[in-house]
């Protein structure tokens, strides 16, 4: 008998408990959907908190900011301004406690950029560039989302050579960078950072790379040389870069190693139809 009793108060606690426990569930996903954003304590209180432990105060508030986010995404509720100005600042004090930190950069490109707070990631990337300066990730998010979100091809080419010159970054970068540079205005420029490049490194197939883009860049730059010194003379644009020739300004014109054919815009500025790309990599 007393096995019985004892046999039926468990099974009465097991239902309690899982009725107990879905009742807090709900509750919680109540919360959860309701929930405001909460306040931050600003950086120089919480060094005072740490109490020494900058770096886990640092991991628990990073913790509670992704928490917060994915809270937020599970339940496909749009975040708020007042929710962007919580995730912006708690970030911002996470890295002020922190600054070596990476997640936080890593979250400030993959979330922050890509929902339109462009302005807001690029400043705490820039923070995270002043630390962490050897790292090429950093300034290359930079560059990706001036190139990319706000179509400013003369900084993304900028802030990707800058990535190319840091240890172990990828071979693509510096004709990258030179290609967006080039986009952006800067011909000379492009072609002093290929210049560069080439001057310190050894690896033949890369050095291939690197020369195939040069030669092409020095082309284009000549052209648009020529081209400004025939509208000095005749105070227009020639119609076409074939007119240079029969004007006999350029005895030639210069071959795009990548197979294109150069193509005058309105403005001045020469470009190819091979956009300066092998033809196996174009999409």
């Amino acid at each position: 008998m007393g096995r019985l009793f004892l046999l039926i108060a468990l099974l009465l606690s097991l239902v309690a408990h899982i009725f107990v426990s879905r009742q807090v569930w709900d509750t919680r996903a109540e919360v959860r959907r309701s929930g405001e954003a909460a306040y931050v304590l600003p950086s120089r209180f919480s060094r005072i908190l740490a109490l020494g432990y900058q770096g886990l105060f640092s991991d628990y508030l990073f913790l509670k900011t992704l928490t917060f986010y994915g809270e937020r995404q599970m339940l496909q509720k749009p975040l708020s301004e007042d929710d962007w100005h919580y995730l912006v600042t708690s970030l911002d004090v996470v890295t002020d406690l922190d600054p070596y930190f990476f997640d936080p950069y890593i979250f400030a490109e993959g979330a922050m950029a890509w929902e339109g707070k462009i302005d807001e990631a690029n400043k705490l990337l820039e923070k995270g560039w002043r630390y962490r300066d050897f790292d090429w990730r950093i300034p290359y998010f930079i560059g990706f989302n001036y190139f990319y979100f706000l179509h400013d091809y003369e900084k993304g080419g900028y802030y990707i050579m800058e990535a190319a010159k840091l240890p172990g970054s990828p071979r693509f970068l510096p004709t990258l960078a030179a290609r967006l540079t080039f986009y952006g205005g800067k011909s000379e420029t492009a072609i002093h950072f290929l210049m560069g490049m080439l001057a310190d490194t050894e690896d033949p197939s890369f050095r291939a790379t690197l020369k195939m883009r040069l030669l092409a860049l020095e082309g284009a730059a000549e052209l648009e040389k020529v081209i400004q010194r025939f509208k000095n003379d005749h105070g227009r644009f020639p119609g076409d870069v074939q007119e240079l020739v029969t004007s006999g300004y350029i005895d030639v014109l210069p071959t795009d190693p990548y197979g294109g054919q150069w193509i005058l815009l309105s403005s001045g500025r020469v470009f190819s139809t091979s956009k300066f790309a092998n033809a196996q990599n174009k999409k």
